[in-house]
This record gives C-alpha cells, sequence and structure tokens, in this order.
C-alpha cells in the first residue's frame, strides 16, 4: 500500500507522565479556537489546547481516541508535542468519574470574572469528557 503521508514523532505528556509516544501519519486536536489538523511536514505552530477529541492516526493505519484538554501543543522539525494537563484514552474513561468531575465543576465559587472563567473551563472540560464516554459506549464500546 503506497502511502502519501509523510510520518512524524508525537509526544503526549500529562503531569503524570508520557501518555503517548509514537510515529503518525495525522492527528487533530481541539485548540482554544477549534480544531486543528496535523500532517507530517507542515509549517511550525505553537498553539493553547482547548478541551475534546484528540485523534491520532498511525502510519500502519491504526487509529486512537483520546479525551485531552488544557495545555500547549507545539510543532517543530516534523515533531508533535502535547503537554497536557489532561489527556485520556476515551475507551479508559469510566462515565461515573467523569459525571463527578461536572458536579465538582459546578461547585467551583463564580464570584469573580477570573473564578467564573475558571469555572467555565473546568465546566467544559468536564462535559467534553463525559459525553464522549457516553457517545464512546452507545456507540458499542466496551465499558
Amino acid at each position: 500500500m503506497v502511502s502519501y503521508y509523510r510520518e512524524f514523532r508525537c509526544d503526549v505528556i500529562t503531569p503524570e507522565g508520557n501518555v503517548f509516544s509514537g510515529e503518525l501519519a495525522a492527528a487533530k486536536f481541539p485548540a482554544q479556537d477549534g480544531l486543528i489538523g496535523v500532517l507530517g511536514g507542515r509549517g511550525p505552530l505553537v498553539m493553547l489546547l482547548g478541551s475534546g477529541p484528540f485523534s491520532i492516526r498511525q502510519a500502519s493505519g491504526e487509529e486512537a481516541l483520546y479525551f485531552v484538554a488544557g495545555g500547549f501543543a507545539r510543532f517543530q522539525n516534523n515533531a508533535l508535542t502535547i503537554l497536557a494537563e489532561q489527556c485520556q484514552a476515551v475507551p479508559d474513561i469510566d462515565p461515573e468519574e467523569a459525571w463527578k468531575d461536572i458536579v465538582k465543576a459546578q461547585d467551583l465559587p463564580y464570584d469573580t470574572p477570573e473564578r467564573k472563567e475558571i469555572r467555565e473551563e473546568a465546566l467544559d472540560a468536564a462535559r467534553n469528557r463525559f459525553n464522549m464516554a457516553q457517545r464512546y459506549r452507545q456507540e458499542g464500546g466496551e465499558g
């Protein structure tokens, strides 16, 4: 099979450790202002991460889906580095735990503009994580 993709290196790191390292054909992740697609050979970029689906396709054709939230993404010298506050493979997300995160976020204070922004970001991330877990289960995933 002929591949039209130029492979690139990808490393995803969270405070808990390395989540993924490998060679990819393509990746798509949420930036603060929308989804960004990355193919090998593209120009450099630095982005703030949003929250939502992070999908990868390896050169072998194998695909994986992760939830990612907060942090930075950098593409330089044909390598994508994602430093994320949260990153978890969607099949590993427990919907009950994800729901508890929504409840925790709803309890955050919002009495100042800064606290309101923090609360809204936490709620957005928690809802995205829960929705991704639910969608995975509804589409036939285990759990």
